[in-house]
């Protein structure tokens, strides 16, 4: 998808739904493109996100991320963003990114171990996996990208034992708009709440407080962002008592108001709600 205003005509972002064997383990693959100009800085910005991997192609310039008080500078080239609790404030001068998200399972399938020692960091993908060169290979070359990831992955799939069903169970709670209080997860799962943390710190990288928040307020911000006329009825339907609750997420999430974010975002971000509703029929 192309977008026309804003600046949004200079952005190309397109979204793949992943194939049958991993949509249990990818939210999808996307690609990020603009024209490269040195003299023109870009800026941009991601949602808070489950763990990333994201490559740059074609000598495109470096980049830059900045992740709360972290900043990252200059991005690897073929980067593992972990999942991520704050806004990523990107600056740039164009070129081409292309990546895919790690569902919890897809994490603790792939690659597993704890994932909260990434949480809110950015590493290159080859501390993890010495075969993050041949991705990027595969990625330069003549297969469309999702299909160059798709089978990177799968040849990943088997390598480990199969990862704990409760993490998919957990994710689809989570989910759930009905899904409001820790005790109902916690006793749907039939864990304690401290046994449910651990579980939710290793595979998620965070509490099962925080993870519900999110969830809660990126389904409110992006109505809010896209249909401001619908904004009211989207908090409630979130279930956020007033205007200020609200406001005290936006500063957690995205480090301001989402007035303030609006102006800080570029059309990326932008493209990126709408090219994501029509290819998974949700905007995150």
């Amino acid at each position: 998808m192309t977008g026309k205003d804003n600046g949004a005509a200079m952005v190309d972002v397109r979204y793949v739904p992943p194939g049958e064997r991993l949509a249990r383990y990818v939210t999808g693959y996307h690609r990020f493109a603009a024209p490269v100009c040195p003299t023109r800085e870009m800026r941009d910005a991601f949602f808070p996100s489950v763990a990333t991997i994201r490559v740059s192609l074609h000598n495109s310039p470096s980049w830059s991320l900045k992740l709360g008080s972290r900043h990252i500078d200059p991005m690897p080239a073929v980067a593992l963003t972990g999942p991520t609790s704050y806004a990523g404030y990107l600056t740039c001068h164009g070129g081409e990114l292309v990546g895919v998200g790690l569902l919890p399972l897809g994490w603790a399938q792939i690659f597993g171990g704890d994932v909260s020692r990434y949480a809110n960091r950015v590493i290159a993908l080859e501390e993890i996996d010495p075969g993050a060169n041949m991705l990027h290979e595969a990625l330069e070359g003549d297969q469309p990208f999702h299909v160059a990831f798709e089978s990177w992955l799968e040849a990943r799939l088997d390598r480990r034992p199969p990862a704990d069903p409760r993490i998919e169970i957990l994710c689809e709670m989570l989910r759930d708009p009905a899904t409001t209080r820790i005790e109902m997860v916690a006793e749907a799962l039939d864990m304690s709440p401290r046994a449910l943390a651990a579980l939710t710190r290793f595979n998620f990288g965070f509490t099962p407080k925080l993870l519900l928040r999110r969830t809660r307020f990126l389904r409110a911000v992006t109505t809010v962002l896209t249909d401001p006329e619908g904004g009211p009825a989207a908090l409630e339907a979130a279930g956020y008592w007033d205007r200020s609750h609200f406001l005290r997420d936006s500063h957690l999430f995205l480090g301001c108001s989402v007035r303030e974010f609006t102006r800080r975002r570029g059309p990326h971000n932008q493209v990126a709600i709408m090219a994501r509703v029509q290819a998974f029929g949700t905007p995150v």
